[in-house]
C-alpha cells in the first residue's frame, strides 16, 4: 500500500508527463517477443511494441503507438513456434495501422 501511495504521489506531482514523438522518416517498426511454456496449462505469452522510427536495421525507439500482450490458448511445440506465433500476431495487427 505504501508503494502504491508513493506511485500515486509521484504521478500527481509530474505536471508535464507526456509521450514525445520525434520527427523521423516515419516507418512503422515492431519488436515482438514470446515466452515458451511460461503460463499454466502449457501456455505461452506473446507480445509486441509498435512505434514509428527511422528506416534502419536497428531502429531507435520512438513514442509507442501500440503495445500488445497475449497469452496464447494453444499449446506451442517449441520456443521457435512461440516466437513465430508472436510475429504472426504482430504482423496481423500491423495491417490495421
Amino acid at each position: 500500500m505504501k508503494q502504491s501511495k508513493q506511485l500515486l504521489d509521484y504521478i500527481a506531482s509530474q505536471e508535464e508527463a507526456v509521450i514525445t514523438y520525434n520527427k523521423s522518416s516515419m516507418i512503422l517498426a515492431v519488436h515482438s517477443d514470446a515466452s515458451y511454456l511460461s503460463e499454466p496449462k502449457a501456455r505461452s505469452r506473446a507480445g509486441g511494441h509498435f512505434f514509428l522510427s527511422h528506416d534502419t536495421d536497428n531502429p531507435p525507439n520512438n513514442g509507442a503507438i501500440l503495445n500488445i500482450a497475449h497469452i496464447r490458448k494453444h499449446v506451442m511445440s517449441s520456443a521457435t513456434e512461440a516466437e513465430l506465433t508472436a510475429l504472426y500476431i504482430m504482423a496481423r495487427e500491423a495491417v490495421y495501422i
